[in-house]
């Protein structure tokens, strides 16, 4: 009779996925990144959605997401391309229960940093961080990139409409 010393069981629970936005106007936009192994990477565009940036947002403890953009609207990023295909329903908590590509250096792959995703989130902490001293001092504005038509909306001080 054969004894099982050890038995290895998949969990099914991933490590969540670090995050940060950079380059962006204040900390509640920019372009998106993940840390793995230590290293921060960015994330491609390809079937970048509102889903996808929602989860961003929520993840890293912002309001809801009023926008997201792809054709590195923020900047190239440095390093891996760590993510690719992500793809949110937007309603998880953290993109590690998005589905998404093998978590690998897709450089490798031909992808360049040319294609890096960015999201705009809202909330108290973003119009604070962007000298918006009053809720009456808010408007929202839809703005268009002339290149890639992606649609995002930005907040605007007093006086501006």
């Amino acid at each position: 009779m054969s004894q099982i010393t050890g038995l290895c069981l998949p969990s099914n629970r991933q490590r969540t996925l670090e995050l940060r936005l950079k380059d962006g106007a204040h900390h509640c936009e920019g372009r998106v990144e993940v840390k793995h192994h230590g290293e921060w990477g960015t994330v491609n565009d390809d079937n970048w959605s509102i889903g996808d940036a929602s989860v961003v947002c929520r993840q890293l403890g912002y309001g809801a997401a009023i926008g997201f953009l792809g054709g590195a609207y923020y900047g190239p990023g440095l390093g891996p391309i760590w993510l690719l295909y992500i793809s949110c329903k937007g309603v998880e908590s953290t993109v590690s229960d998005c589905r998404h590509s093998n978590i690998k250096d897709h450089r490798n792959d031909s992808y360049t940093h040319d294609w890096d995703a960015g999201v705009v989130c809202s909330g108290k902490s973003c119009l604070v961080c962007a000298g918006i001293s009053s809720r009456k001092s808010l408007h929202l504005s839809t703005r268009m990139t002339q290149d890639y038509g992606y649609t995002f909306r930005t907040c605007l001080g007093e006086g501006s409409l």
